[in-house]
């Protein structure tokens, strides 16, 4: 089930969660370590209680936990290795759905994407939606900014803030998966339109990431009416010249698009495909490229149980959400590794 068709099954409109601390532990799986490694983290951590329904899944090397968004606009939570776990974020005037997630540990920052659909479902301008990036302080996981973005899109049908990257320079970008652009917010909270699709491809801005040589990645997808995906493709971005855009031309087979990615401490994009009703439309996918992304080739591909984006270890050690679309009530939830 793609998101598209998730977040119909959810009632987005502010349902109460509650994410007290939790302390069911997980079934005794094999440790997995490496020799150079300093974590030790279990193959599978199983999360019960909570209806999180998450989006976006971060890794805190700092304590060596898990960070998880919630569509059902409850808190953000911390995650143990054991599977305990604690409401982390707060401070918030009013619930809004979380997507992405990222982790800025030189300005001590959580960085959120947060959004409502109300205006997609009700249609009326008196409740219209609205993207946001959220800033929440990465020790206490008090909410510090509270950034509106759709208001440079006044006109747009509804908004979906979806993933979040950040710079070398601490500036964010955050893709609208439905407003169809990647903003951008620098170091004074100043915001922008950063990049508007112009390249040809119907598919609009989902998961991105940044390339420390100075380029965003962004993965376009759009959902047909049969609800699988169609229109999608990479697009590299330089952060100086976003007009200069061009789409990675993918050599080889396999590639189908993804929902969230991230940029590994190889240089390669790892990537979900959630369009689960294709064979293999369920997959965590890795890209490689030989001429800085100009092109790129499917290197790795597994078939996994439907999720919506991965955290990666320091030691490269791949870590998705096991997702449940269907059910906003669902209270149980598994974060597995997946080894190519």
């Amino acid at each position: 089930m793609n998101k598209l068709l998730a977040l119909s099954a959810i009632a987005i409109s502010f349902l109460t969660t509650s994410c007290q601390t939790n302390t069911t532990t997980t079934s005794k799986n094999e440790i997995v370590e490496t020799e150079k490694s300093k974590t030790s983290l279990p193959s599978t951590i199983k999360i019960e209680g909570v209806a999180q329904n998450p989006e976006g899944i971060e890794y805190d090397k700092s304590d060596q936990t898990f960070l998880l968004s919630s569509l059902n606009a409850g808190s953000i939570i911390k995650v143990n290795s054991d599977g305990t776990y604690k409401s982390f974020t707060s401070g918030e005037s009013y619930p809004m759905s979380t997507a992405g997630l990222q982790l800025d540990y030189k300005n001590n920052r959580l960085l959120v994407a947060a959004f409502n659909l109300m205006e997609l479902y009700d249609k009326d301008p008196a409740t219209k939606g609205s993207a946001n990036l959220r800033i929440y302080n990465l020790k206490t996981g008090v909410m510090e900014k509270d950034i509106n973005l759709s208001s440079l899109i006044p006109d747009a049908t509804a908004y979906m803030a979806n993933d979040v990257a950040i710079d070398n320079e601490g500036n964010v970008y955050i893709s609208d998966w439905y407003a169809g652009v990647v903003y951008k917010v620098n170091m004074n909270d100043e915001v922008s339109i950063f990049w508007k699709n112009e390249t040809g491809l119907q598919g609009k801005a989902n998961g991105l990431d940044f390339h420390t040589d100075g380029y965003l990645l962004v993965s376009l997808i759009s959902v047909n009416e049969k609800g699988l995906y169609a229109d999608y493709g990479l697009v590299k971005i330089p952060t100086d010249n976003p007009e200069s855009a061009k789409t990675v031309t993918i050599s080889n087979a396999g590639y189908k698009g993804f929902d969230g990615m991230v940029i590994n401490s190889n240089g390669n994009v790892v990537g979900v495909t959630n369009d689960g009703k294709t064979p293999g439309g369920n997959a965590l996918i890795e890209l490689s490229s030989k001429n800085n992304w100009e092109s790129a080739e499917v290197i790795n591909s597994k078939t996994i149980t439907a999720s919506t984006t991965v955290a990666i270890t320091p030691e490269n050690k791949n870590y998705v959400i096991n997702q449940d679309f269907m059910s906003n009530e669902s209270k149980t939830w598994t974060i597995e590794q997946i080894e190519f």
